[in-house]
Formats: C-alpha cells, structure tokens, sequence
C-alpha cells in the first residue's frame, strides 16, 4: 500500500509540476501576443486614415487575441500534460518551439495585414508555389537579410519564453490560469452576445486576431473542398426585372441561354467607315475612389477624366472579382467563377467561347500586351486557349527598354510606358483584318516602383496641392499613400501617350477604345465591401456623337455580350444562337437603377458577394446599394432568404457547369478558332 501511495504521491506532484512549468511557457505567449496587437494597432493606424477609435479598436483587438491565446493554450495544456508524464523535457522543448513557430506566423500574418488592410486567408491556396514565389520577390521581401532576421527572431522569442522558467508561479496560480483559460473559451461561445450590431468589413478585420482568422480559412479551405450537387439545385435563376430575360434551354448546361442580347450602343455612334477595331486598356488597381467624377478620393487620373468627357462613361461600373485573377475571364468570357477562378482550371479548361474566340472566328486578328510574366495566373494558358495571334510579355520586349526599378533584384517586368510603346511597335499597322487588341498594365500594383520616381513624387506634390487643392490635414492622409497615388499618375501619363501614339494608326478613327480597371487598390482603405469591385468603365471612339454618363450599374461580365450586339446589328456576324454569358448587356440609364443579378468573387477560393438588382448580399448581410456605389446594411428576412437561394443556386451551376464541362455543348466547337 505504501508503494501505490508514493506512486500516488510522485504522479499528483508531477502534474502539479506540470501544470506550473506550462503556464511559465504560456504567460510569456499570451504576453507576446497581447504586445503584438499593440504594435498592429499602432503602425496600421500610424499608415492609414483610419475612421474608427483607436482605444476601441485596440480593446476589441485584445478580446480576440485573449480568445485564439487561450484556445491555443488550452489545447497545448492537454498535449503537455499527456506527453509531459512521459517524455518531460521533450514535451517541454517541443511546446516552446510550437509557441515560437506560433507568435512567428502571427507577426508574419500582421505584416501582411498593415499592408494590404486584409487578413490573409484561403485565398493563398488557390495561387500556384510560383505564383506566390513571384509576388514576395516583387515585394522586396524575400531577400537573405529577411531570411536571416527571421532564423534570429525564432531564437530569440525563444529564449524570451524560455525566461518564463523565473516566474515566480506555484500551482494554485496555475490552476487559477487554467480556470480563466478555459472559462473564456467557454463564455465566448455559449454566453449570449449582443450581434446586433453590423460593423464595416474593414472593422471587423481590424478586430479579428489575425492567427485565428489564418487557420480558421485553411480549416474550411481543406474541410470543404467537396459537395454534391443535384439537378433540383440547378433550377434557372428566378426572374426578375432585369435588362435581358435570358431564356435558359438546357439543364445540363445551366448557364445556357438564347443569344438574345439587344444592341444598347448604337445610338450613341456615327456610322463606321468598315467593321471597327476594338482596344482593351486594362489598368492595375483604377479604382473609382481615385478616378473621375465623384471621386471620394479626388480624382489623380486627369487624362482619363478629360477622355471620359467624350466618352459613354459608367460611374457605376464593377469589376466581377477582387482581384486581377478574374479580369479576362470577366469581361472577354463572363464566364462562371469555378471553385478559384476560371483560369485555375488551366490548361483543362471546360468548352467555352468568348469575344477573342467570336471575334477571330469573324475574321478578326487579334493581340495580347503586358509587361509582365504571361504564365502569372494561367494568363498564358487562357489566351492559347482563344487562339490568341500575338502575345506579347516580358520576353519580348526589345534590348532599350529597361524592366521596372526593384527591390530585391526580381520585378514584375516592364513598367506601363514601356508596355505601351513596345506594343506600339509591334502591332500590326497594314493588316487587312480588323483588329481586337488589349493592353494590360500593371505598374501600379505593389510595391509600387516606378521609372523616374522623383518626377512623380514631385508631380503628386503639385496635384494634391494646387489640382486638388487639399488642406494641411488631407495633404498629410494622402502622403501616407504616395507612392499608390504617384503610380496612378504615371499610369494616366503613360494612357496619354499611347493615345497620342495610336492617333497615327490608320484605322484610329475606326477604333472603339474601352478603359476599366480589374479591380480597386486594397492598400489604400475601402470604405464598404463593394468599394473593392468599384471601378470606372468607359467606351470612347471619335465616332461617339451622343457622349454619356450613365448611372446604372455595369459589370465586366455586360461588356462582351454588349459590344456583340453592337457589332452583330452593322455587320453579318456569324455568332451562335445559344450563349453562356453570365452577364447581360451595359445600362444606359441616365439615373441610378441596378437591373442584373451577378457574383461577383472577393479573393480566390472566396465567393461570398452576389448583386440582386439594387441589393448585395455580402458574407451573409444584406445591404441596399445606392448611386456611386453607396451602401448600408438592411433588414428584410424574405429578401436575404430569396437573394440566399439565388446565390447558392449559382454556386451550384458554377460548380456543377465548370467541373462537368457543361458551360457550352459540344456543337458550339465551331465557334472556336483553329490555327
């Protein structure tokens, strides 16, 4: 008896023991932690011009972090305890090097957010290795120096756990840190809270601790990944008032409709003199908040708003996704998202059809531009799959131009002049073919290094101060983004001389030039959720008699069906009867009216927004949009139910149509060019 009740006695004492030497490695954690958030908090509103209150954020802040602290902790307890009775110093070492991997990942997740103003999360899943590779050398972040401060901060937030060992803690505090631990789990979940609430996306991100909302994405991402879809679910969409009743054929083909598009553009133009060649200008990050009339940031694109005098011009247009990921697919195909973008699907890419396809089946020539890597985003895949006749990126650029400035040795490629003059020289000019021809920039996007940098600074000087005419105060917030409002200038500078250059070609006058941005720049804040799709869309050609500004919302995915209208009603098309476009065509509307119902995808691997007429359902709250994209948040139980089913209907058909090749049937094959 005396045996079992030392055995007894040394097993209490080692738990005891236990319990004392984990909470001398959690408290430093938890503190750790807690002084991260203080410094997050600091830096993103010492960076940005932040509407909220410090204090209350940074409260809220420490709420979260205490909530993924104390969930992490107490799940280490129990691997510690267990592991601990057997393998004690192993389990020891092994829990501080879990804590330190932990706080690392949590300053890198940090690092990311001051920048971006978003929370990484699944989205890095749906990027190629390459793919990431590439954005962090572009950034100037991957670099030896970088590598080597974070091998020296592993040791030493180790040692600083590690000095956790000289707490001054006995049992009866450690049980009572385990108590409040798992107390606070406990409270957080089961008490009730007060959600009434709804708060800006960009507060809740500040809010969130960034660890937590990291896993919690990989968690679904990989939990997720799978469903079944059934033919009830892929039922047409309801019918509502919108600007083309498309008239759905096949089931199994959900998207499939008859190609009844009306032409919406004719009477704003004179009479061409043949067939006209189409421009596509592509620009990295226009947002509207930057950009022409009723900027709410002022606008820094002064050539584009001189343009857009003469122009049919969409105040409010929206790109169909967050991101650049989903801009060709968007406005050249208005084709279905898949599970993270269409383009990912490369090279296997179900059958479909799109402008440069149609258009080149019609006898068109046709041409790609960009100063960057062609492979970045299956790019290179998606227009080898259209036939695509010239493609032209950062390999083919001829020996005088210079690449963009860099950081680390690595960058984007060739900087937007450049971009414009090399196509310059290359496009075609005596071709006996219309042409289709698309330019896409991309040297305002991070980190936003420019040729001539000073010129550019010192003309963002002279803007804010004399164009836009800023007060001391609005000076100081727009410096704290100068080096995104500097590129937006050189990009408007670079439009500017690619005009006046493409004014020499000899079908010029015969050209319809169309402008939009692929997305908003996330690293200067947004002001709602739709803020990031908010992108101007213009169509300028000298045949414009009846320039425009239109109020009714526009996406991407209307300028494809739109500009075949057009054409079909002046020229003998040869263009199928049935179609796949998501989109329906552009609205003309002199006031604000929404009349189309679209998705419109956040990040990859994120579907989460989808248009309903004047309505938006965002991450699961409703809200009425109004003129210039204005926004807030409603309550109709019936609307958000119906806007729901719509929404997951969609998601289903995009699912089921892009996974089972089901976009388009095989008769349309015709449509497609050969080489």
């Amino acid at each position: 008896m005396s045996t079992q009740a030392q055995i007894s006695s040394d097993l209490i004492a080692d738990l005891k023991a236990s319990f004392i030497n984990f909470w001398k490695i959690g408290m430093p954690f938890l503190m750790i932690f807690l002084v991260f958030r203080f410094i997050e908090t600091k830096v993103v509103f010492g960076i940005h011009n932040l509407g909220f209150e410090y204090k209350s954020i940074l409260m809220a802040g420490f709420v979260f972090d205490l909530l993924w602290v104390f969930y992490v902790l107490g799940f280490l307890l129990i691997i510690y305890i267990l592991l601990g009775l057997v393998f004690p110093k192993f389990s020891k070492i092994l829990i501080k090097s879990f804590a330190t991997l932990l706080i690392l990942l949590q300053a890198g997740l940090i690092f990311y957010f001051t920048k971006m103003l978003l929370p990484l999360g699944e989205d890095l899943y749906a990027y190629s290795v390459s793919d990431v590779i590439a954005t962090v050398k572009a950034s100037g972040e991957f670099n030896l120096l970088n590598l080597g401060a974070a091998v020296f901060a592993f040791g030493l937030i180790y040692g600083v756990i590690s000095i956790g060992k000289w707490l001054p803690l006995n049992f009866n505090s450690a049980a009572t840190f385990t108590t409040i631990c798992y107390g606070y789990i406990l409270a957080f979940y089961f008490l009730p809270l007060d959600n009434k609430q709804q708060i800006s996306e960009i507060e809740k991100n500040l809010k969130i601790n960034k660890s937590q909302y990291f896993y919690n994405q990989s968690y679904n991402y990989f939990t997720n990944r799978d469903y079944l879809f059934f033919d009830f679910y892929l039922s047409p969409p309801t019918k509502a008032n919108l600007l083309v009743e498309k008239v759905f054929v096949e089931p199994n083909y959900p998207f499939l409709h008859q190609n009844n598009y009306p032409d919406v553009l004719s009477p704003y133009f004179a009479e061409f003199d043949t067939i006209p060649d189409l421009v596509f200008i592509i620009v990295e990050g226009l947002g509207k908040a930057y950009s022409g009339e009723a900027a709410y940031l002022g606008s820094f694109t002064p050539f584009l708003d001189s343009l857009s005098n003469h122009s049919l011009y969409w105040k409010n247009g929206l790109s169909t996704t967050g991101r650049t990921f989903g801009v060709l697919t968007g406005i050249f195909g208005a084709l279905p998202f898949a599970q993270k973008g269409f383009m990912e699907q490369a090279p296997d890419f179900p059958l479909h059809l799109t402008l440069f396809s149609l258009l080149k089946h019609n006898g068109y020539y046709t041409n790609y531009h960009i100063g960057a890597d062609k492979k970045f985003d299956n790019v290179s895949s998606f227009l080898e799959y259209q036939k695509v006749d010239r493609i032209l990126d950062l390999s083919s650029f001829d020996a005088d131009f210079e690449e963009t400035p860099s950081k680390s040795g690595f960058s984007w490629g060739y900087p937007d002049k450049a971009m414009f003059e090399n196509g310059m020289r290359k496009i075609p000019r005596e071709i006996n073919k219309p042409q289709l021809s698309v330019f896409q920039t991309q040297t305002s996007h991070d980190p936003f290094l420019i040729p001539d940098e000073q010129k550019y600074f010192d003309l963002f000087e002279n803007y804010i101060s004399n164009t836009l005419r800023a007060n001391p105060v609005q000076e100081n917030s727009y410096r704290n983004y100068k080096s995104m409002y500097a590129s937006i200038l050189y990009v408007d500078e670079a439009i500017k001389e690619f005009f006046e250059e493409y004014k020499k070609m000899p079908k010029y006058e015969n050209t319809i030039f169309i402008i939009t941005g692929d997305h908003r720049l996330p690293e200067i804040p947004l002001a709602t959720t739709m803020d990031r799709f908010h992108v101007p869309i213009m169509i300028f050609s000298e045949k414009i008699q009846r320039p425009k500004r239109m109020h009714g919302i526009t996406t991407h995915f209307e300028i494809t069906p739109t500009l075949l209208g057009f054409l079909k009603t002046h020229y003998e098309l040869d263009l199928p009867s049935l179609t796949a476009w998501k989109g329906y065509v552009m609205d003309t509307s002199s006031v604000f009216q929404s009349n189309i119902t679209n998705p419109l995808m956040r990040n990859k691997n994120q579907l989460i927004d989808y248009l309903s007429n004047e309505y938006v359902l965002s991450d699961n709250q409703l809200y009425r949009l109004y003129d210039n994209m204005d926004m807030e948040p409603i309550t109709d139980i019936k609307l958000k139910e119906k806007l729901s089913r719509e929404f997951e209907n969609y998601r289903n058909s995009n699912r089921y149509a892009t996974e089972n090749n089901r976009i388009i049937p095989d008769s349309l094959r015709v449509y497609l060019p050969v080489r």
